[in-house]
């Protein structure tokens, strides 16, 4: 069996990739944060891993219809938003001469399925930023309200126990899971199993014999359903039948500032 080599290098040399409207920050010799995610298009490209974090979340999430890294840049000067990097470097002309903060870069926009926007920033807990850059922040907020893509603010957490953090990570990959395990037989065995109320993990993957990697399909499909919020994927979480409901994997406010 061969292992794939890690790949290294500048990100923004990655042409396959949605990197948004700016390339991808130089990763100097670090592992690059590539993801994949039906939502944003295919494969893309993110500046940390606590914004691969958050293309997990958003992959997951029911209530989202799609998202974007970068998708575009605030002129704190002109008040408006750049959408192509043609129009940021002419507005970077235009500013040349003009001191201080001009421009500020969102992490992710956000579609709903409701037909809402939204525009994200994403901080790793511990790194959340200084005052100069909170402040370019409170000059952008205002401007994207204004053209209906409100801002909300994102803090990944920086343990990697943390459950939204560890069931984010399964759940993304279990979403690609789901025609290759979910049977009808499954099914059938887990709703009878599951009819008389909430039962762990450990309990009815050994009164039906299942193998524990096959409970986070059963969580991204609909079938089951527990607190993912505040408790790991492990053998003491209590599940119930979900009934296809999806509610479950809506993390995004669990971990919003």
């Amino acid at each position: 069996m061969t292992r794939a080599s890690v790949a290294y290098g500048r990100r923004g040399r990655v042409s396959a990739a949605n990197t948004g409207i700016r390339h991808t920050a130089s990763t100097y010799g670090k592992a690059k944060f590539g993801t994949y995610s039906e939502k944003a298009g295919g494969h893309l490209n993110v500046e940390s891993d606590a914004e691969r974090f958050v293309t997990h979340l958003l992959a997951i999430d029911p209530r989202v219809r799609a998202f974007r890294p970068q998708p575009f840049c605030v002129d704190l000067i002109d008040q408006r938003l750049l959408f192509s990097r043609d129009a940021l470097r002419e507005a970077s002309h235009k500013h040349r001469d003009v001191p201080g903060p001009k421009f500020y870069t969102v992490d992710f926009s956000i579609d709903w399925q409701d037909g809402l926007h939204h525009a994200v920033e994403v901080k790793a807990e511990g790194f959340e930023g200084d005052d100069v850059y909170w402040e370019k922040v409170a000059r952008a907020r205002p401007i994207l309200a204004a053209n209906s893509y409100p801002l909300r603010t994102v803090v990944a957490p920086a343990s990697s126990g943390h459950p939204i953090r560890m069931n984010s990570r399964v759940l993304k990959q279990a979403t690609h899971q789901i025609q290759a395990h979910l049977t009808d037989e499954l099914v059938e065995s887990v709703t009878r199993r599951c009819e008389g109320g909430p039962v762990s993990v450990r309990a009815l993957c050994s009164d039906l014999q299942l193998l524990p990697g096959l409970i986070p399909v059963l969580l991204v499909s609909g079938v089951l359903e527990g607190d993912l919020a505040h408790h790991p994927i492990c053998g003491t979480l209590e599940l119930s039948l979900a009934y296809g409901d999806l509610a479950h994997l809506c993390l995004f406010e669990g971990v919003e500032k």
